[in-house]
């Protein structure tokens, strides 16, 4: 049985939320109906005493009326707590309030008082329970309605017979309160009921907007693991693109061996025809096999950074993953005339993928080419490469001399897609992925830049696999960077 005849919901409500509150105040609602009835039990006897100031004649009488109120509530109680009690709990909530009521008219009707102050105890049923029970102004103007008439009635008696003047004065004041509080409690309740309506509306709001969030942070989730995805095919793709670059270094670097081959077997033919065995036989031979092992090392180094097969962890010498982004750039750094000066620490190792690592120093490196053959000075242009290592981590130092970058641009060095480049020269990804590799790799990539004085990245790594399992090791420097921190002069 619901408390509204309509079937429709507030405006501002859906159905499923009218419901959802309907639930909750009935809950709230047969909560409060248990403790008003308990109150009943307690306090209507202890008003007795009221009995015995006002009408000492009647005490005896009195008191048994508050008993008899105390029974009939407490099997009001009982039936309250039967599952058709439960069903039809609406009714219950003007039951309650009504039976002291009735009891309270019995008692002015036996004290033949019209003008008692015990109608006092009317109105409080009606205030106090009206707001408890979250009546509708209906059931209020009938809670109202039903108290006022029985007040009407325990008074008839009394009026018909005749009153004097203060009697008559006391029964008008308490019927102008009485209907005054009937009034009050009415528009109050309308009241109240419009704001429980607009404090649920207000709370769907709220929980729609929840559940919007909800979805949206779902969503979220998905497009950045779809972004990991695609920054995974970025970098293979920059490879390529990075391999497309230095495809006339690997020529060159295969041209020579390839001439130094031909030059030697055009000799051993001419030896091998007079069948004699030659000295020069021999170093030509040997002269074919250092070439030839220097072209198969060549193509096993294109071949590892160039294919995801050679994606895998191994511990490995830093120093030669450092040379060998350095030949691939071979002829690029012969071509500008830039010096590269190497102090590397030998035998320090790490953990981790080297062709990777060695994409990290193409880019570095590369991208230092292009801004030493952008600067104004031709002369003693150089790059210089470091490595270090301590008990914890391997630091890893390219510096050049070149321009620097520009104050405004450091704080996007390392976004995905910002360059510095003309439009078509470069992606913008260049630094991005080097910053996921190290960061893949549990380390750090830090840049320091002073315009028109030099640009350097430190990467630190950790040295051994247990430091791998520290991700939360940072670079100790006040340069160190996010993926949002700072960008390149020249990013590819």
């Amino acid at each position: 049985m619901s408390r509204y005849s309509s079937v429709f919901a507030p405006e501002g409500l859906t159905m499923p939320a009218y419901r959802r509150m309907l639930a909750e105040e009935r809950q709230i609602t047969l909560k409060n109906q248990f403790l008003i009835a308990m109150l009943i039990v307690i306090l209507v006897p202890i008003f007795s005493i009221l009995d015995y100031f006002c009408y000492p004649e009647f005490f005896g009488i009195f008191l048994i009326l508050r008993l008899l109120c105390v029974g009939v509530t407490l099997v009001v109680m009982a039936l309250m707590r039967s599952s058709k009690g439960k069903r039809y709990y609406r009714g219950f909530t003007l039951v309650l309030p009504l039976i002291p009521a009735f009891f309270i008219s019995l008692m002015i009707l036996y004290s033949q008082d019209p003008a008692t102050p015990y109608y006092a105890g009317l109105t409080l049923c009606i205030v106090a329970i009206g707001f408890v029970f979250h009546w509708t102004y209906q059931e209020a103007f009938f809670a109202s309605l039903l108290i006022a008439l029985m007040y009407l009635v325990a008074s008839a008696p009394a009026v018909f017979n005749g009153m004097d003047a203060r009697t008559a004065a006391g029964f008008a004041n308490n019927s102008i309160f009485i209907a005054a509080k009937g009034i009050v409690i009415v528009l109050g309740c309308h009241a109240h009921h419009l704001f429980r309506v607009q404090n649920h509306i207000l709370r769907e709001k709220a929980r729609r907007q929840k559940v919007r969030l909800a979805m949206q942070k779902q969503q979220l989730e998905n497009t950045l693991e779809e972004l990991r995805d695609t920054e995974n095919e970025l970098i293979q793709s920059e490879k390529m693109a990075s391999l497309g670059q230095l495809s006339a270094g690997v020529i060159h670097e295969i041209g020579n061996p390839l001439n130094y081959s031909n030059q030697a077997l055009f000799l051993l033919r001419r030896v091998m025809k007079k069948e004699n065995r030659n000295p020069a036989v021999d170093e030509a031979i040997d002269d074919i096999q250092d070439s030839i092992d220097r072209m198969k090392d060549i193509v096993k180094e294109l071949r590892e950074f160039s294919h995801k097969s050679g994606e895998i962890h191994i511990e490995f010498e830093i120093e030669e993953s450092i040379e060998a982004g350095l030949r691939m750039l071979k002829k690029e750094i012969e071509d500008s005339g830039i010096e590269v000066v190497e102090n590397f620490k030998s035998g320090i190792r790490v953990e981790g993928v080297k062709n990777q690592l060695t994409q990290v120093v193409i880019n570095l490196v590369h991208n230092s080419i292009q801004a030493l053959e952008q600067s104004n000075e031709k002369d003693d242009r150089r790059i210089e490469i470091e490595t270090a290592e301590n008990d914890q981590f391997v630091d890893i130092l390219i510096r050049d001399n070149g321009p620097g970058v520009d104050q405004k641009l450091q704080s996007y060095i390392f976004d995905p897609f910002f360059t510095t480049k003309e439009a078509g020269d470069g992606t913008g990804l260049g630094l991005s992925i080097c910053f996921r590799i190290i960061e893949g790799h549990r380390g750090t990539i830090a840049f320091d830049s002073k315009p028109g004085h030099y640009t350097e990245f430190r990467i630190r790594l950790p040295r051994t696999p247990a430091d791998l399992a520290h991700p939360n090791q940072q670079l100790e420097t006040s340069h160190h960077q996010t993926p949002h921190s700072q960008n390149e002069h020249a990013i590819s």
